[in-house]
């Protein structure tokens, strides 16, 4: 294995490393490896042994001596990965082995077969047409010969060379710079050493936008260093790293519109808030970075944040943010419109999921995609009719009122429920009939119905349904039992007595009211219907 140095990229059971150290490690005889592997866990020891420094890993069980032999011999360049995957060939190489080319005869002698277009089909196959290349795991070590990727596929807009073994991004640079189009570029699983000046690699990445470099222990400082050499970066991915701090990120990156920090225990919110300079930043992925809070401490109740003004998009699942008051604060955002929340503690105190996204919704004016869902207008109106039902009585006991005059909430309510006033605003104050407890004796009794929806079949449902049921409630349940969605619903019902001359259909208009409103009865028929949304 000549071609083995230190700073070699190299695989042994499975495992990645790379090589700190080649030589003798006495008393044994021969030669060792000197291996930092990937995973700390594979490692011994921190390089010394018996008492001799060989080499530094940065984890004190990192390092271990292995033997050539144990080492997987099998490694490549760049083209000929290219090669044996997408069937390319530089020109001058037909991709065709020279034994296939000829049979033999009778004579015992080798004749050569007429491949009819091969060398053209060769070309044809190495020019213009290959855009989307994916080489991730393919023992790559380095480009090839210089100018030949260039040669092969020059118009190649999204490469994927993860988890190879390229040692630098000096290599990766050499792969890059012969590809005029590069846009997308990932390299993530690739323990890429960089160069004392990155800037001097801009020029062979100076076309790429987009780049993934998840996995690779990055800590803060070394990304930093990394702007240098990404002048026309937009996206960027460095998930499951390292990084704890974001200081001057956004000064290095000031040109970013999404930034993926999935995976990095960041410190605490107080970290995020330092991106909220970045006038550009659109999508902010921070999903299972340990947060527990979200606060925009600039600005007061109903008012917006002039952090981020540019943020459309922010993903937060996987955290452990157990409170609603946190999601109140994303109402700040000036721009606000995509919001994916998962996995969090405040979402398992309803175990209801339909629940838990119309509250979602409630509490963030702006959104048109939760959990990567469009919000509907009637899904929208269903979600703010039921804020004010289940906060209503709340609001009238800390100082709310129907009358404009006497309606003087607490502050603890403004800050707990912030969009309320603007809720009731759209739709009216509620009536202290509208929020009165139900009598005891409704509350108990049930209601025994049949539910069909005629768009979908025949089948009846017979269901057993609480008088204090709002409308809101039962277009959660027919949901569940029908899959029409809420905001696509039409609820309406008739008698089932046989003996009503004139069996009228009366619409179930309002989300807050409930069945005993509209005098259903035992036999009742709910009637649901499927509107476009």
């Amino acid at each position: 294995m000549a071609d083995i140095t230190v700073g070699s990229r190299i695989i042994c059971d499975g495992n990645y490393g790379t090589v700190r150290y080649l030589g003798e490690v006495p008393p044994t005889k021969g030669q060792w490896f000197g291996v930092e592997w990937d995973d700390p866990s594979r490692g011994k020891h921190d390089g010394a042994h018996e008492g001799t420094r060989y080499f530094h890993t940065r984890h004190p069980t990192g390092g271990s001596f292995v033997r050539a032999k144990k080492v997987d011999p099998d490694r490549q360049t760049c083209y000929d990965a290219l090669k044996d995957k997408y069937g390319l060939a530089a020109d001058g190489d037909t991709g065709v082995n020279e034994d296939d080319l000829y049979v033999i005869g009778r004579s015992a002698k080798k004749v050569m077969v007429e491949m009819v277009g091969a060398e053209k089909v060769s070309k044809q196959q190495s020019h213009d047409k290959l855009r989307e290349v994916d080489l991730r795991d393919h023992k790559i070590v380095s480009a090839g010969p210089d100018g030949i990727i260039q040669t092969t596929a020059p118009n190649i807009t999204e490469l994927n060379l993860s988890k190879n073994l390229l040692p630098s991004w000096e290599e990766v640079a050499r792969i890059t710079s012969q590809l005029q189009g590069l846009e997308m570029l990932h390299v993530s699983e690739n323990m890429l050493e960089l160069p004392e000046d990155p800037a001097s690699l801009s020029s062979a990445l100076q076309t790429v936008t987009i780049v993934f470099y998840n996995r690779v222990q990055l800590q803060t400082e070394q990304l930093l260093r990394c702007s240098a050499m990404w002048p026309a970066l937009r996206e960027l991915h460095i998930c499951f790293n390292n990084i704890t701090v974001l200081d001057r990120l956004g000064a290095q990156f000031p040109a970013l519109t999404l930034l993926n920090l999935e995976g990095n225990q960041l410190q605490d919110w107080e970290e995020v808030l330092k991106l909220g300079d970045m006038k550009s930043l659109e999508t902010l992925i921070v999903n299972d970075t340990g947060l527990t809070r979200i606060a925009f401490t600039d600005t007061l109740v109903g008012e917006k944040t002039g952090l981020f003004p540019s943020l459309k998009s922010i993903s937060i699942s996987r955290n452990k943010l157990e409170n609603w008051e946190d999601i109140n604060e994303l109402d700040k955002l000036q721009c606000l419109e995509e919001l994916e929340c998962r996995s969090n503690p405040v979402l398992s105190l309803d175990t209801d999921k339909v629940a838990v996204r119309l509250m979602l919704i409630a509490r963030i004016g702006g959104l048109r995609v939760c959990n990567r869902s469009q919000v509907t207008v009637k899904e929208r109106e269903t979600a703010e009719l039921d804020y004010i039902r289940k906060y209503g009585l709340v609001w009238l006991k800390a100082g709310g009122d129907s009358e404009p005059e006497k309606n003087k909430p607490s502050l603890r309510f403004q800050q707990t429920h912030p969009r309320f006033a603007e809720i009731i605003a759209k739709y009216g104050a509620p009536s202290k009939h509208d929020l009165e407890p139900v009598t005891t004796a409704l509350k108990k009794t049930l209601l025994s119905v049949k539910i069909v929806c005629p768009s979908k079949g025949d089948k009846v449902y017979n269901k057993k349904l609480p008088g204090s049921m709002t409308v809101q409630k039962l277009k959660i349940l027919v949901q569940r039992l029908l899959k029409v969605n809420i905001s696509d619903q039409k609820l309406s019902y008739t008698s089932g007595k046989e003996d009503q001359e004139e069996n009228q259909e009366i619409e179930l208009d309002n989300d807050m009211r409930d069945l005993t409103f509209y005098s259903i009865e035992n036999g009742d028929i709910i009637l649901v219907q499927e509107e476009a949304s």
